[in-house]
């Protein structure tokens, strides 16, 4: 038998060895995060909406179904389809919308991530809120 005593081609070898090693890790963190940035992102304008189509209602009843079919509708333009989102709307005066006060929406959801169960937990919760003012010519 012949044994070989050049290097030759051991260098192509370890550099897809390597690359395997780095880049799987790499590219399973890098889906996790762009899946938290997309959920962000969509709590963050369904949180906008919400708020917005809450202080131009007629009423609190009308103002809360206007929020959630805002925030519906954010969930459909992102593809969340019916993930599991939940809405807290809240006041600075009494009735909700007395002119000059403040209404804030506060949208969470769970995204579940795609990481190997020995890192731990495989979910995080991301919440966007927003503030906005109720119109001071509102009648009230």
């Amino acid at each position: 038998m012949k044994r070989l005593t050049t290097d030759a081609g051991n260098v192509i070898v370890e550099f897809i060895g390597i690359s395997v090693a780095l880049l799987l890790p790499l590219s399973i963190i890098a889906n996790s995060s762009i899946l938290v940035a997309h959920a962000y992102l969509y709590t963050d304008i369904a949180a906008r909406t919400a708020a917005r189509a809450f202080v131009v209602s007629s009423d609190e009843v009308n103002g809360a179904k206007s929020a959630n079919i805002a925030v519906g509708l954010a969930a459909q333009d992102f593809d969340f389809g019916k993930t599991s989102m939940n809405t807290k709307i809240s006041c600075t005066k009494n009735p909700c919308l007395s002119p000059g006060g403040f209404v804030t929406v506060k949208v969470s959801k769970d995204v579940k991530l795609n990481l190997p169960r020995a890192l731990g937990s495989r979910t995080v919760v991301v919440t966007a809120q927003h503030t906005s003012v109720v119109d001071e010519l509102r009648e009230p």
